[in-house]
């Protein structure tokens, strides 16, 4: 396929240019303001997702309230790139995140706070979270704990809304679908490879693989936020927000891109 791999090879070339344009105005923002470093980065973060052809199609509000809590589905690597594009939050993710090439630096950069995922250390990234929603500050989290295969919702782990009990913080579930290609809806084994979960696959060769696709329609749905006093368990205010995603998801597949685009 020549010309796929002609536009991967733009795409590429297209990243290549956007790290060597903004990358030392981003690297010195973070240094003298860091607020402003951080919307610096979500520009940043925008730009290399259109630059690997990725199109948003956001539904829904996002939160006002400060500090919220942001619970998202989780496929792919790309979801830094969509949730970091518009979400005014840090990432918490796993501590491998940070080992990833671009991606770990990016989301390193962008604050994003690394959680040790064992159950021996779970109260101490409790404590962390609750100490930036403390200053204020929103997250984002994957209580997934894993990537999926973008075709269905893992159950959500409840060690962490916790935080969101104890500290009274509003959560909003997010739902991330990767729905459409060119316009078209996607093909569900194209809807497995484009969540990155197999450890058979390295990430730049996948990234290579997606960015010789045409446009890719992700739709992002906004869920209306979670009241938590209206929850008494962690695993309840948990399971609810899982329903909102997997609905998410499967409203996503069911109406035709085309009339969600309009």
């Amino acid at each position: 396929m020549p010309r796929a791999s002609l536009l991967a090879a733009w795409r590429f070339f297209l990243v290549v240019l956007v790290f060597l344009t903004f990358t030392p105005l981003y690297w010195i923002l973070l240094k003298i303001n860091q607020p402003l470093g951080f919307k610096f980065g979500r520009f940043y973060l925008s730009s290399w997702r259109k630059c690997i052809g990725h199109q948003l199609i956001i539904k829904g509000e996002l939160s006002k309230t400060q500090p919220t809590l942001f619970i998202s589905n989780h496929s792919s690597y790309v979801d830094i790139l969509v949730l970091g594009t518009f979400v005014p939050a840090r990432f918490v993710a796993k501590q491998e995140v940070a080992r990833w090439p671009i991606m770990g630096w990016l989301a390193t950069n962008q604050g994003t706070l690394y959680i040790d995922r064992n159950r021996n250390a779970i109260a101490e990234g409790t404590d962390k979270l609750i100490e930036y929603l403390d200053k204020g500050e929103s997250l984002i989290l994957f209580p997934e704990g894993t990537t999926s295969d973008g075709c269905r919702i893992l159950p959500f782990g409840s060690s962490f809304f916790d935080v969101a009990i104890k500290k009274n913080v509003v959560v909003q579930p997010i739902t991330i679908t990767y729905a459409g290609w060119d316009r078209l809806p996607m093909p569900r084994y194209m809807r497995k490879f484009c969540g990155w979960f197999s450890p058979d696959i390295a990430l730049l060769p996948h990234l290579w693989a997606i960015a010789q696709w045409g446009t890719v329609q992700v739709i992002v749905e906004l869920h209306p936020p979670l009241k938590v006093e209206t929850y008494t368990t962690r695993k309840e205010l948990a399971q609810v927000s899982f329903l909102a995603v997997q609905r998410g998801l499967l409203k996503a597949f069911e109406c035709p891109i085309s009339e969600q685009m309009s």
